[in-house]
Formats: structure tokens, C-alpha cells, sequence
């Protein structure tokens, strides 16, 4: 289904990237994107970073990474579509209202869940364990913090209250092909919560 993008070979002093990274997330509203688009414009220069935000149609919150390959094998396709149909929940309420730098390699400035987090660990689990039925080795972060990635700058930025919180209603969730150093994410499937 889905196959390597034509492109140059990478150097040998490097390891070849596995172009395709695919996880489920959660993805704001159209609303709720703009906010968070002109949040992270705000707090680069409030803080004097100097990289580009991250695209508004690459915003998400992660919630459990399926794994990278070359080509996507079709029975981790099959098994991902099947954990996704397994999810039973009700749509519910995601607000934002920090700001901070993760310290992951190049820091990770984020937008960190307050209201709807315990929902979002609930999903994951959810996720995780109809994988980890279906004999899929899944790694589970025991300390998942739900975030949303805003852009990556060396300098790091304290804590910071948002002047607004940043909020919206999750309905759906998607399970997402990230084109690894191009920028792009393709959504493979989504599904809505139904409760």
C-alpha cells in the first residue's frame, strides 16, 4: 500500500531514516489549530526562539506509535485498523493551558493537557492493550504526558501560563503515516467516539 518515496540515497557516514512513521493521534479543530498556530508564533518571540512552528495540519497529540518501516507491512495495517474499531468512548473535553519545553535531544516546545488528560491516557490504553492482544509488540510509556508538539528550538522556555487556554471537543481519532523528514502527514484512517 504504501511503498518508499523516490528520493536521493542517503550518505554512508549515516544510517538510512525509515520514511514511514506511523502512530494514532488525536488532531485539533479547525478552531483550536489557529489558536495553537498563533500561540507558538507568540511564544517564539516572546522567547526569542528561533525555528519555525510546526505546520498547522502537522499539530496532534500522539497517542500510541505503531513503529517506522521502509514499506508499512500490510498485517501491522490490518492489526491497527482492528485495535482503532475495539475503542469504545464518548467525546470529551481537551484544554490546554501550559507551555513549556520538553528536554528530549532538541527541546520540544509544548502545550501541555490539563483538562482531558486522564481521557487521553484512556485511550492510549485502550489502543495499546487491543494491540498487545492481537500479538503486536507495542511500547507503553508508563509516565505518557498528552502534549502537542508546538516547534523544536535549543533554547528551552520555563513554564508558561497561556493567556488563554487553548480547549475543543475530541470526536474522532486518526491513525497518521508521517513521510519522515518531508514534513507531511497522511491520514491513514479515522474513527469517531461513540462512547
Amino acid at each position: 500500500m504504501f511503498k518508499t518515496p523516490p528520493g536521493g540515497t542517503p550518505g554512508r557516514s549515516m544510517p538510512p531514516r525509515k520514511p514511514f512513521n506511523v502512530y494514532f493521534a488525536l488532531r485539533p479543530d479547525e478552531r483550536a489549530g489557529e489558536k495553537a498556530s498563533r500561540t507558538a508564533m507568540q511564544l517564539r518571540q516572546r522567547f526569542g526562539l528561533r525555528e519555525e512552528p510546526q505546520p498547522r495540519r502537522s499539530l496532534h497529540i500522539s497517542l500510541c506509535h505503531l513503529g517506522q518501516w521502509d514499506e508499512i507491512p500490510q498485517s501491522m495495517l490490518f492489526d491497527g485498523l482492528a485495535a482503532a474499531a475495539c475503542v469504545q468512548m464518548a467525546p470529551f473535553k481537551l484544554t490546554f493551558r501550559r507551555a513549556l519545553s520538553f528536554r528530549q535531544g532538541k527541546p520540544a516546545l509544548v502545550l501541555c493537557a490539563d483538562e482531558g488528560r486522564k481521557e487521553v491516557l484512556s485511550l492510549c490504553a485502550q489502543l495499546a492493550l487491543s494491540l498487545l492482544n492481537r500479538g503486536v509488540d507495542v511500547h507503553v510509556r508508563p509516565k505518557l504526558e498528552p502534549h502537542m508538539t508546538l516547534l523544536y528550538d535549543y533554547r528551552r522556555v520555563p513554564e508558561t501560563i497561556l493567556p488563554e487556554p487553548i480547549t475543543w471537543t475530541v470526536k474522532s481519532f486518526v491513525l497518521i503515516n508521517s513521510l519522515v523528514g518531508k514534513g507531511v502527514h497522511e491520514d491513514i484512517e479515522e474513527w469517531p467516539l461513540l462512547g
